[in-house]
């Protein structure tokens, strides 16, 4: 609710959603959305609608002179505590292959290193976490990097350039890439996610006819369901999976194309320390990946080379 609050605050400050959305680092629809879900968790109307110029009414001045008294006493609380270290509470979202393969080193690096604060993970599709976190439901996210642009406001952070490949069953005679995915049963990457779209297209370019069997956005679910020799796919491929002596790779050559995976962050006004740490680890923990991003080549926000980790 505190959020809900400071945007109510910043509308009383600055009299149009337009200017209250841009100071506390929100779209409008987002601004709008967070006044209208405080009027419903305080059940009452907060705002007068029904002119030209949208106003507080008397009950949303009321809860205004509150919402002032409140936050004041939640930044004073806050200022205690980081008087004392590094708190506070993260709410992350990331797909499903970030949450299994990176996530569990970092969250364990940030807590071990900042014992006081919590972090909530969320798991999703690439656009329902994005739309989280343009709403300010989220303080960051790991997602595939969408096909349309996102808004200004928005921070990408690129953090892995993955390459799509042919997978099938160890047993598989077939060689040739395209004679796999025109004859066995495909496993389809799901159509719905960002890397489902850049196949569609893909098989679209190549004019390659596949006898779709099973969808699904799960990398590793796909990886499982090719191993237990179901049939092909045509997928990113990851490090540490488990199935080397179950599934074959076969390489696109000059076809080859990738997905790549970053970070989203909120505006700068909602970036806090504690979301920059979370930041600069994640860059470390992936800066060693065969797969590393190209561009992912200094700290986002110190400005410095990240200082790299020792290879075992």
């Amino acid at each position: 609710m505190l959020r809900e609050l400071r945007t109510l605050i910043a509308f009383a400050q600055h009299r149009t959603i337009t200017s209250a959305a841009n100071h506390v680092g929100l779209t409008q629809a987002a601004a709008s959305a967070q006044i209208q879900r405080l009027e419903e968790l305080l059940n009452v109307q907060l705002l007068d609608r029904s002119g030209r110029h949208v106003r507080l009414n008397e009950a949303g001045i009321d809860v205004v002179s509150r919402a002032e008294h409140i936050l004041h006493l939640c930044d004073e609380l806050q200022n205690t505590q980081q008087q004392s270290g590094l708190r506070g509470h993260l709410k992350i979202g990331a797909i499903q292959s970030m949450q299994r393969q990176y996530l569990p080193k970092v969250i364990h690096e940030l807590l071990t290193v900042h014992p006081e604060i919590s972090v909530q993970l969320e798991s999703g599709g690439s656009l329902p976490l994005l739309t989280a976190i343009d709403q300010g439901q989220l303080d960051a996210v790991l997602v595939v990097k969408p096909f349309f642009a996102l808004p200004d406001e928005l921070k990408w952070v690129p953090l892995l350039r993955e390459p799509f490949k042919v997978i099938c069953p160890i047993d598989e005679v077939n060689h040739d890439w395209r004679n796999v995915l025109a004859t066995l049963p495909f496993i389809r990457y799901q159509s719905a996610s960002f890397g489902g779209r850049m196949v569609d297209r893909f098989l679209q370019q190549q004019r390659i006819q596949t006898r779709c069997q099973l969808e699904t956005q799960d990398v590793d679910v796909i990886l499982e369901m090719v191993a237990s020799g179901i049939g092909a796919a045509l997928m990113p491929i990851r490090e540490g999976h488990r199935h080397d002596k179950q599934i074959r790779v076969l390489d696109l050559g000059s076809d080859e194309f990738y997905r790549e995976v970053g970070l989203v962050l909120p505006p700068t006004q909602r970036r806090t320390e504690l979301l920059e740490e979370f930041v600069r680890i994640t860059q470390e923990h992936v800066q060693d990946s065969l797969f590393v991003h190209p561009l992912l080549e200094k700290n986002l926000f110190s400005g410095k080379p990240l200082s790299g980790r020792s290879k075992k």
